[in-house]
């Protein structure tokens, strides 16, 4: 008599359970304070990107001010006079979340795009880098 090919029930329950196991071990692993972090790092490369776009648009200098737990885009460099968001016409600042820490960084971007100086900080230990030249952000 010959067997048929395939997996037996046994077979098939095992490896789920296994598989179940796996899962129950590695879901912890992407908890979401990394998560955070990362979506953090990216707006705030977002945020200094708009900021360049807005000097050029503006003709003016537009301020980047990053804080140990916030980035904040003004026109002035105490930020009396901060830059608005589009959508909801609130001063553009964001705020870390918690355990996401920034390293300290005043630049601005001239009329023509340009930063004040090549720049790098981090956040959440990630580097955000402002070439010199071109202002660009990679």
């Amino acid at each position: 008599m010959r067997r048929g090919s395939g997996f037996s029930l046994i077979e098939l329950v095992t490896v789920l359970v296994i598989a179940a196991i796996l899962a129950a071990i590695a879901v912890p692993l992407f908890n979401q304070r990394d998560v955070d972090a990362t979506w953090f790092h990216e707006e705030v490369k977002s945020a200094v990107r708009y900021a360049q776009r807005q000097a050029v648009a503006q003709r003016r200098a537009v301020f980047v001010i990053v804080t140990a737990n916030t980035v904040k885009l003004c026109y002035d460099a105490p930020c009396s006079f901060a830059l608005t968001r589009i959508a909801s016409g609130a001063p553009y600042s964001l705020a870390a979340p918690a355990g996401v820490v920034l390293t300290p960084v005043v630049f601005s971007y001239n009329g023509l795009g340009q930063p004040s100086a090549a720049t790098v900080f981090t956040v959440a230990g990630k580097p955000i880098q402002v070439l010199a030249e071109t202002g660009y952000v990679p």
